[in-house]
Order: structure tokens, then sequence, then C-alpha cells
């Protein structure tokens, strides 16, 4: 339930009004939970919950979403359900559900009209300028990488941020956002540390591959040529997802990773199919506090079918539909990830080989340890074989106390050079364990 708090200051806040001290009012009935919390004002601050999705609702004036009074309800309730009283809804209660239903409703019925007409000359006319302007700014990257790689590396290893971010905001002048990331990722490579040429090679060469795959686009395949496209920086529109047949399973919510990025939160939130065996990324973004989805909450499984958006290698998806409530997620089964890191590795390969720009792959890892090998931190297998970790001083041991040194089965992110825990699955663990609040870098 502390997932769905927005930062860990939000988390502990809620956690410490858990307790029925802090509430003058808990009720509840069928679909709902609300209650009374005294707050600094004159009226305490009236607080509601839809247990449908769980959807939060509070008159305090925080823009944290959910506030840490509809944390501290929620949490109120799975200790002690029995404390809140059954009882017929208030008026703020059941107005705002209801609209709540209202609106949802108008969006099935908005998603199901017939679309607006479009301007179909007008939108080729701006397609095709922007493809002009990407194509013209692929031929200057191409230029600059040419003339780093001429240069050579050793002597623009000094160079300060400028030289980077000239070439880079170019690239966003051009409509290629992709391709400016692409230029700052050599750059942070250059100053990373042991290792570094061999990882700034390795982004020059996928840049060189996106440009050559850019050069003759129109002669790809309709979903490689898609992948491109993406990769460049053209954004993706949920109607690409949805056109598509939505894949049937019991999802499984492994983990999520929120991070800072362009002035943006990213979220990314990894499901897994019981019977499909099927992974898949749910991309979501937010400006400042702005709320997300907090239907996806890690540690459950839910019946419903995921939309996969057009990939050689579909993994970004969107929920199509959900059936029936959401589960506390039960041990997961063993042919849905690994027990060997070099078979975890040989997936990653194949799929790299497909679609070469692959930033995350999702793995879960069977029966593993914690370990330190050369002094560095390590994900171990039963065959003694092991991945580095992406780590921070004491991480590893907070992993080690969480796992109580014994093999879990674990979930984490393989960014092609080091493994990012995620999440301890249930199974030797009693429970899921949230590490991605702990590991995010």
């Amino acid at each position: 339930m502390l997932a769905l708090s927005p930062d860990a200051g939000s988390a502990s806040a809620g956690s410490a009004l858990a307790s029925a001290s802090k509430w003058t009012l808990m009720q509840r009935s069928e679909r709902a939970v609300w209650g009374l919390c005294q707050g600094s004002g004159k009226e305490p601050y009236q607080v509601r919950i839809d247990l449908g999705e769980p959807a939060f609702k509070c008159s305090c004036p925080s823009r944290k979403f959910p506030c840490k009074h509809g944390i501290g309800l929620l949490l109120l309730l799975a200790k002690n359900e029995k404390g809140f009283a059954s009882a017929d809804e208030p008026g703020w209660v059941s107005e705002w559900i209801e609209g709540r239903q209202e609106r949802a409703v108008k969006k099935v019925e908005k998603a199901a009209a017939p679309p607006k007409p479009v301007d179909a000359e007008a939108q080729a006319a701006r397609q095709a300028k922007r493809e002009t302007r990407v194509r013209d700014g692929a031929a200057q990257c191409r230029v600059w990488l040419t003339d780093l790689a001429r240069r050579g590396l050793a002597s623009v290893q000094s160079e300060g941020s400028a030289f980077w971010e000239e070439p880079a905001a170019r690239m966003v002048d051009a409509q290629a956002p992709g391709l400016a990331a692409a230029i700052r990722r050599i750059g942070q490579a250059m100053s990373s540390g042991d290792g570094w040429p061999a990882r700034t090679t390795d982004m020059m060469g996928r840049l060189s591959l996106l440009l050559s795959a850019a050069e003759r686009i129109d002669t790809l395949p309709q979903d490689l040529a898609q992948d491109v496209r993406v990769a460049l920086g053209w954004t993706q529109s949920k109607d690409e997802a949805m056109e598509q047949p939505g894949v049937a399973d019991r999802w499984m919510v492994l983990g999520q990773v929120v991070e800072d990025e362009d002035r943006l939160r990213v979220r990314r939130t990894w499901l897994a199919g019981r019977q499909t065996k099927r992974h898949a990324l749910v991309l979501e973004f937010a400006v400042g506090q702005q709320p997300m989805d907090a239907t996806l909450q890690p540690g459950t499984e839910f019946d419903g079918e995921v939309a996969f958006y057009p990939s050689c290698v579909p993994l970004r998806g969107l929920v199509k539909s959900r059936q029936g409530v959401a589960e506390a997620l039960r041990a997961v089964d063993r042919d849905v990830g690994d027990d060997a890191c070099e078979c975890a590795l040989r997936r990653y390969a194949e799929a790299l080989a497909k679609l070469p720009w692959i930033t995350r792959w999702p793995m879960v890892l069977i029966g593993v340890k914690p370990g330190l090998e050369s002094e560095r931190f390590g994900v171990v297998d039963k065959y003694g074989r092991s991945l580095p970790v992406k780590s921070r001083e004491g991480d590893l041991w907070r992993w080690v106390s969480a796992s109580g040194g014994r093999a879990v089965d674990l979930f984490g992110e393989w960014d092609g050079e080091h493994f990012l825990p995620v999440a301890m699955l249930p199974g030797v663990c009693e429970s899921f364990e949230d590490l991605a609040p702990r590991w995010s870098a």
C-alpha cells in the first residue's frame, strides 16, 4: 500500500496517521471507506477512498496524490477493518463516487463515438515537415558522430558539458529528441569510470546503427520502421496500442520504478502473464505532483487484457480491460523467469538482436543470492554465475537484510551492463518486498 505514496515523506507521514486515535470518524460501505482527520484547521479533513481502484480524495490543501491522510486511512483499514462501522455514505462521499462513475461512462462513450473528421491534407503536411526536419537532423548527427570518431575519444574526454549539450540541443530543434538523448548518453559514458572506452564505443555504435536505419527507414519492415521512429523520438499514442488485440491473462504487477527525466516523472510498471509468460511495460509520464494511475500496485495480480504497441519486440503496452478486483501476488511460477543468469542474458541477447535500442529489459531471476565478486556487488545464481548489480553504498546490505541471506526470487531491470533489483517476489519470501525505492539511482 505504501507503494501508492508519491514519495517517501508521504509514506512516512501516512504511516503515522494509521492509528484510530488520529481519526474522529471511520466508516465504510461496500464500495468505499471514509473518515474525518483533525488537522491544523478548525474543521477536520474529509478523507474518502473508492475501494474499486483504489482512488483517493481529501479536503486538505496538499498537492500530493494520494496525500498522507488517504494513505493513513487505507493503512488503518488494512490493520483494523473491524474498526470501520458500516454506514450509509454521506453526500460528500456518494457524490464524489457517482461523479467518478459518470466521468468513466462519458470516457467510454467518447471512446466509442465516431472520431471527428481529420484534415488529412494538413496532417500529412505536418508529418512530411517533421520527417524532413528529422532527416536533416540525422544527417547533422552523422557528421558530428563521424567527426567524434575521427578526433578520437581521448581528445574529447576533458571537454565540458557544452561539447555534448550543443549538438543535443540541435537535435531537439530538429524534433529528434531520441538523437539528443543518445548524444547525452555518450557524454555520460565518457565520464563513467572504469571501462568507459567500451561503454562509449558501444553507445556510439548504437547511435550509428540508428542513423543508418533512419537513412533507409522507408525500406524497412513496418514494425521495425516504427521502432526506429520511436528511437528517434516520435511519441506513441495510446490509440496505437488500444487498436491492437488484447492479450488476456492473469497479470502480475512485478514492480515499479519512478525516475526524473527532463523535468518529467517517468514511471515504469512491469507486468508478467501467468499463462502467456509475456512481460509488459506500462510507461507513464507526469509533471510535478500530477497523479499517476493508482490501480497498478506492485505486489498484486489481476485478470485482464493488455494491448501491446506495434514493435519487433512487443514489450510496451497498456491495460486494455480488467475483470474483478486485484489480489495480493501469489508465488510466481518458475517458468516466468530463469534460474540461471546465463539463460536470462540469452533472452536479452535474442531481443537485442531484433531491436538494438532496448534500454531496459525485465528479468525474473529464480533462487538467487546477493554476492560480492572482485569487490563488485552481484546477484548470484545456484550455478555460481553472477550479474553485476547497479547499487549505491549500503544498498546491498539492505537487500541482504530483507532476504535474510536466503536464495530468493528477484525481479529487476537489466540495462545491458547492470542489474537493478526492483522487488523480491513471493515464494521463498512470505510476501512481496518492494526494493525499488531503495535501489533507484
